[in-house]
């Protein structure tokens, strides 16, 4: 969960835009893609089809903690094909996979909660269970850098309706 979040919010901050779309919350264990979380964990329809391509296995952490219990895999016959992607999505996705392919998880729950990030902003101001802003991915950037995202986002957007994706 955690990798898509940091997937969609580098992205967003490069070009205005998420790879997934996905809506994040701030949970207390960080950062959750809602629709991800729900369909995996809760097995509720979001219409993501994850059921085909990951299983969710079970661990026996903490029961009384909904968000503990549970790594994931990919099912054997899940191949990935990057045919939907474009070639700065898959130059992140691979980025993101490099980044953290030696990384314990404790180290990756510690960068998601740290102090300035888009999760803890959010927790701070706004709550457990908030929507985080993908606006918060910009911050430290200066004004020109903003406008920048903000004309590739547009244009993103008018490309897309130009070809028939919006």
């Amino acid at each position: 969960m955690k990798l898509l979040f940091y997937l969609d919010f580098r992205l967003y901050r490069m070009v205005g835009e998420s790879l997934t779309g996905e809506t994040y919350e701030a949970w207390k264990h960080g950062p959750v893609p809602s629709d991800v979380w729900r369909e995996l964990r809760l097995n509720k329809d979001a219409g993501l089809k994850l059921n085909e391509v990951v299983k969710v296995i079970p661990v026996q952490e903490d029961p009384r903690d909904e968000a503990s219990g549970v790594k994931l895999a990919a099912m054997p016959k899940a191949k990935f094909s990057d045919e939907y992607f474009t070639g700065r999505e898959v130059k992140e996705l691979r980025a993101i996979s490099e980044i953290f392919s030696k990384v314990p998880a404790n180290l990756v729950v510690e960068a998601s909660h740290a102090k300035n990030t888009p999760w803890d902003r959010t927790m701070k101001t706004r709550g457990e269970w908030a929507k985080i802003d993908y606006s918060l991915a910009l911050e430290g950037c200066d004004e020109n850098q903003k406008a920048y995202i903000r004309e590739i986002r547009d244009d993103l957007r008018i490309l897309n309706a130009v070809m028939g994706q919006a």
